[in-house]
């Protein structure tokens, strides 16, 4: 049985089809989605995968409504996130606001994508070496 069926809307987190212990946060789709990893009791919940798509221009409060709707289904829980470089800033205030507990990695993590600045300052282009 699953019991986040039991405490919240299915129309709001649907099964991951491939990750038994995921869930999918479609409330804010297509805007914005997400994926929740609970414990056993949902006393505990990782956001993962937390995804504003940039067509709905990000900076407009999508991302920061996204996680309190979250908090607001799992008040008790303890809501962590593991960020990138580029989204520390972003989770440091969702923090300070009360809609996560807390951030796992307090080390230098930086993204996949060869182009972003924020994560790979030291880059002049896309690629990896300099030829």
């Amino acid at each position: 049985m699953n019991i986040i069926k039991e405490i919240t809307n299915p129309e709001v987190f649907k099964p991951h089809p491939n990750c038994t212990n995921k869930e999918i946060f479609v409330q804010f789709i297509p805007e914005a989605r997400c994926f929740i990893i609970p414990n056993h009791d949902y006393s505990e919940i990782e956001v993962d995968n937390f995804i504003v798509n940039s067509k709905f221009n990000r900076g407009k409060g999508i991302g920061t409504k996204m996680i309190a709707a979250i908090k607001a289904y799992f008040p008790n829980a303890h809501i962590w996130v593991d960020t990138w470089n580029h989204s520390r800033p972003f989770w440091t205030k969702m923090m300070e606001r009360g809609y996560i507990d807390s951030i796992g990695n307090d080390y230098s993590w930086p993204c996949f994508d060869t182009n972003c600045r924020i994560c790979h300052p030291n880059r002049a282009n896309g690629r990896r070496r300099i030829r």
